[in-house]
């Protein structure tokens, strides 16, 4: 099936076939900005990114890969130089910019805005990020570069630090590790754990509950190693250099990949309240004595403070490398929405679990932050997931709620 047309709002409107296709052309794409014989397969081509967010990385990638690809960029970087700053809409604006483009990615702070836009556009719509819902192109990124730099991502331990109730990103890689077959620990300060509706998904769709601590500094025991990590009591046995397990081990010491985000100042009452929270999973130069030889440390930028700039010359430190992926992700993935390039045989979409229903009248999504609550032309509405009789999820930002 051609990928042509299509929108990317979550990373589950992808398959793991259709994500496979992305990557090998990704890896295509990286050899040709090598011997610079970038064929120019997106000339005549006009990408649009609208931003109603901050973003240098997001942005700039999205923008370089379409120059590189032959094509040309129009530009929305703040939102209080557009029309948005007058109360337009963002089905209003999708359905101008339609006309002045031929695919369109944007970034807004509203949960569900994408799939919004996607709704309301007659060409291809990327996800840039929406709110602290989903950011799906960081995570083809993210999967880019553990499997560009371990040769897998199946079986590989991984680590999710920092914040993730809020971060976008750890939400849409969640999902994507668990599809693919890694093991994932959830390190988070209290009341920045992970949000229940993913690890609802987590649990229902991928069979995954990730093991959860609240400092990367902990020491956890062979029966959490084994049991809780998953870890096999094989691995663990190697790595002990015997066949007896050791009674304790330094947490850090288990991952394969270890990604933070930043966790927030706006988002405590007090700097002392943020210090404590952020320095539960910052890692220092001194910690990495601790991890593994081949361990990478990845991160979406910006850091502020969890990431010790001493660390930048280790060769775990992977994040300025997995920042340079975010070029041929993006442009494999462009090349194919715009039909310019092939995805190989065997794509198909992603099966769902999910099931519209009819709207129970009165009933709205619980998110302040949902689409629905902040756009007034639109309507709730839901859908029903196998297997859980009554439970409701919000079409737009997947916040779950229960049917009255």
């Amino acid at each position: 099936m051609n990928l042509a047309g299509r929108d990317l709002v979550s990373i589950n409107d992808f398959s793991d076939t259709e994500i496979r296709a992305v990557f090998d052309l990704a890896d295509e794409m990286s050899r040709r900005l090598e011997r610079r014989t970038a064929s120019g397969p997106c000339r005549d081509r006009i990408m649009a990114t609208l931003f109603f967010e901050p973003s240098t990385r997001t942005r700039l990638s999205f923008e370089s890969a379409m120059l590189r690809l032959g094509g040309q960029v129009i530009s929305m970087p703040d939102a209080r130089s557009s029309s948005a700053a007058k109360g337009e809409t963002i089905a209003d604006t999708v359905r101008v910019v339609q006309h002045y483009s031929d695919l369109i990615v944007i970034r807004n702070p509203l949960d569900g805005a994408a799939r919004v836009a996607a709704e309301y556009s007659d060409v291809p719509v990327i996800n840039a990020g929406d709110g602290a819902h989903e950011h799906p192109t960081q995570t083809l990124c993210d999967l880019y570069t553990i499997r560009k730099e371990k040769g897998s991502i199946e079986g590989m331990n991984v680590a999710l630090c920092g914040d993730l109730r809020y971060g976008r990103t750890v939400h849409s890689l969640a999902y994507a590790l668990a599809r693919f077959g890694a093991r994932i620990t959830c390190v988070a300060p209290p009341g920045l754990e992970m949000p229940d509706h993913v690890r609802n998904r987590l649990r229902r769709d991928y069979d995954c509950t990730p093991a959860e601590f609240t400092s990367l500094d902990q020491v956890v025991t062979d029966r959490e190693v084994i049991y809780h990590l998953q870890v096999p009591a094989t691995q663990v046995a190697d790595a002990a250099g015997s066949d007896q397990l050791m009674p304790v081990w330094d947490l850090m010491s288990l991952f394969d990949v270890i990604y933070l985000t930043r966790v927030q100042r706006e988002r405590f009452r007090t700097h002392a309240e943020y210090e404590a929270a952020a320095g539960s999973y910052s890692i220092k130069r001194a910690m990495l004595d601790k991890a593994k030889k081949d361990a990478l440390i990845m991160h979406p930028l910006p850091r502020v403070d969890e990431l010790d700039y001493r660390i930048d010359r280790d060769r775990r430190a992977a994040y300025f490398r997995q920042a340079g992926n975010g070029v041929p992700i993006r442009m494999a993935l462009s090349a194919l929405l715009l039909g310019a390039e092939d995805p190989g045989p065997g794509t198909h979409p992603p099966e769902t679990h999910a099931t519209p229903v009819n709207t129970p009248p009165g009933l709205v999504c619980p998110n302040e932050r949902c689409v629905t609550r902040n756009e007034p032309y639109l309507t709730p509405r839901f859908v029903s997931v196998a297997g859980h009789e009554g439970a409701l999820q919000c079409a737009y930002c997947d916040r779950e709620v229960q049917q009255p």
